[in-house]
């Protein structure tokens, strides 16, 4: 599982087709072992990555 939360800026995240736009404060939680996408939509976008395996 990745588990993302947005600093500051805009992003597109989330699993390929599924995507949602972050702001701020956001927090998205998706498999990792699946297509995604992170997609900084500003360029002051900072997030914090936690990959988590079993």
């Amino acid at each position: 599982m990745e588990h993302l939360l947005l600093a500051s800026g805009r992003a597109l995240a989330g699993v390929s087709g599924e995507e949602v736009e972050l702001g701020p404060g956001d927090y998205i939680v998706y498999p990792a072992d699946l297509p995604h996408v992170f997609e900084a939509l500003s360029p002051s976008t900072r997030a914090v990555l936690v990959l988590e395996h079993p």
